[in-house]
């Protein structure tokens, strides 16, 4: 009798381990799944800060290529800022004439995607540098 209550006793207990160990397992296997997930995520993160900007880059040229083309601003050096995302573009340089600013502006304006356009663009002096 003995016996039969030592081998239930131990087989109850061995019962109870396994139950606690398999849970404990199954929190290290849940850990390690969130793990790898933030790993997969940070990844994907770091692909989209690049694709976003490559995308802002595409679109600033764009904008860039439209104000070489415009006539009387060929000889003109505008560097553009551009968030392809809001389609804000802002411009900012040098030129010769405050006629160039407008020019500027309404030529960026005028690019497919351009939401709304910032001027910092600066009216060189007569004679200046």
């Amino acid at each position: 009798m003995k016996l039969r209550q030592l081998v239930l006793s131990s087989g109850l207990a061995f019962a109870v381990a396994a139950m606690t160990y398999t849970s404990a397992f199954a929190a290290d296997a849940a850990a390690s799944a969130a793990d790898t997930a933030s790993i997969t995520t940070s990844k994907q993160t770091v692909t989209t800060k690049k694709s976003i900007r490559a995308a802002n880059r595409a679109f600033s040229k764009t904008v860039q290529k439209a104000l070489t083309k415009t006539k009387g601003l060929e000889a003109t050096s505008i560097a553009v800022f551009g968030d392809a995302k809001t389609g804000h573009v802002t411009l900012g340089g040098h030129i010769d004439n405050e006629q160039q600013n407008d020019l500027a502006v309404d030529a960026a304006q005028k690019v497919q995607g351009v939401t709304s356009v910032s001027s910092k663009l600066t009216v060189r002096q007569e004679g200046g540098h």
